[in-house]
């Protein structure tokens, strides 16, 4: 199956979704937002730019100003996915990529790891720690893991979860564990953020990320941003996974991935397949788990295929909320076993060449630790729910109250309300009794 064949295969009309443009806006409006508070904080820590120079403004003059800063804040924070990105073809880049992050968030040094099953570490990046003090952490080992509340603990942490040590553990006392006291104060290093990525029999990796006293505390205002990022951490690392953690270069990389034994489309906006490796090819064949309907790509349940298309077309428009739904979408194959599919952007010229201009995005079908859980993964798929607001909905169900729920996931009571609220607002209801009542809609036999 040809690169020509596969995109002759079937009308592919442009969307007719119209109203997909004005959601795309609001989220990139809220982006805007996250970032603008930042600096918006920022600046008052630095006493305000204007203050400082005694200089008054006219109201034309701060709306130019914050025009400005928008749209500088907004590519600032494309580079960053886009450095993330080009980590999953050069896995060597991750240090780069951890220092831009720390730099725009205002941390002193970042440390990823992704592991194996095995407990074998597959890629270790680190930013900001010198060797002397990189060699002494491993001489902790548990005093680690206790500041966030053990292992128990950390499995509760809901996946792309920013979590903040000091607010997990409010009550824990600090200044009797050693690596605290001997490891992060004599670096001036106050408190942590931990993102966690995968926690399943593929393997456990991580995010975390040391703030420096001199920052001042971490705000709302950095954890809604950084919880914007985390859908494209973590997709990257698990694409990562799929590509065996090889080194691609851009120029090769339709060929590379010809052969690899993972299954990898490359679709245009409408989900068009314009390439397909051999283990892509037998599934189409085959139709199982995916197969093309009119030339586009469809899963078994309309949920999923939704989702897939939802998440190439905001691979397209290069939003930074794109990787919401691109993140792990479930499916199930004919015999029962689960799969799951992970959108990339491909937003780099020297990607596409070979296939074509039309070509936006590569989407990987690869195998899943665990099946699809209804109804929470439905809903995920319908309403485009964070990890974390998918947890939230499930323990809301589950009649745990919003205390429960915070203290349980190691979340203040005010961000689990703050889930709740976007959880009204993506499903449209009013009170927690319409999720129990969407909940058993979904689970009900058909």
């Amino acid at each position: 199956m040809s690169a020509s064949t596969l995109e002759s295969d079937g009308p592919c009309a442009p969307s007719r979704h119209s109203q997909v443009g004005l959601r795309l806006k609001g989220r990139a409006a809220l982006i805007l937002l996250q970032i603008r508070q930042i600096d918006a904080a920022r600046a008052l820590a630095r006493r305000g730019m204007f203050a400082a120079t005694g200089r008054n403004t006219t109201s034309e003059e701060k709306i130019g100003d914050m025009d400005e800063r928008d749209r500088h804040s907004a590519e600032h924070f494309s580079d960053l996915v886009g450095a993330i990105y080009d980590c999953v073809l050069a896995p060597t880049k991750w240090t780069e990529a951890l220092a831009a992050i720390a730099a725009a968030f205002n941390f002193q040094n970042g440390v990823l790891a992704i592991n194996g099953y095995d407990g074998r570490a597959l890629v270790g990046a680190v930013f900001g720690i010198d060797a002397y003090w990189l060699s002494r952490m491993l001489d902790y080992g548990t005093a680690v893991t206790d500041l966030w509340g053990g292992p128990a603990r950390l499995a509760q942490y809901p996946i792309e979860e920013p979590i903040v040590q000091s607010r997990a553990m409010p009550l824990y006392d600090r200044d009797r564990n050693p690596y605290f006291v001997e490891w992060a104060r004599p670096q001036g290093i106050i408190d942590a953020v931990g993102v966690g990525f995968e926690r399943n029999a593929a393997g456990v990796s991580n995010l975390s990320l040391g703030r420096h006293e001199s920052a001042g505390v971490v705000s709302d205002a950095d954890i809604d941003a950084l919880r914007t990022l985390a859908p494209h951490l973590r997709r990257a690392v698990t694409i990562s996974r799929v590509l065996e953690l090889k080194t691609i270069e851009a120029s090769t990389f339709a060929a590379t991935i010809d052969t690899l034994g993972s299954a990898i489309l490359i679709v245009d906006v409408d989900t068009c397949c314009l390439h397909a490796n051999d283990a892509a090819k037998t599934m189409l064949e085959t139709k199982d788990p995916i197969a093309l309907k009119d030339g586009e790509l469809v899963l078994p349940g309309m949920a999923g295929t939704f989702a897939l298309k939802q998440a190439v077309r905001d691979a397209a428009t290069r939003l930074a909320t794109s990787g919401v739904r691109g993140a792990g979408i479930p499916t199930t194959c004919r015999d029962g076993s689960p799969a799951v599919l992970h959108v990339m952007p491909l937003h780099r010229p020297e990607l596409t060449r070979p296939i074509g201009r039309r070509a936006v995005a590569a989407v990987f079908v690869s195998p899943s630790a665990a099946p699809p859980q209804m109804p929470a993964d439905a809903l995920s798929l319908l309403y485009a729910l964070t990890p974390a607001e998918t947890r939230v909905f499930e323990m809301v169900v589950g009649g745990q109250t919003q205390g429960e729920i915070a203290s349980t996931l190691g979340l203040a009571v005010s961000t689990v309300k703050t889930h709740l609220l976007r959880l009204f607002e993506k499903t449209g209801s009013k009170r927690q009794a319409d999720l129990i009542k969407l909940a058993t809609s979904l689970s009900a036999p058909v």
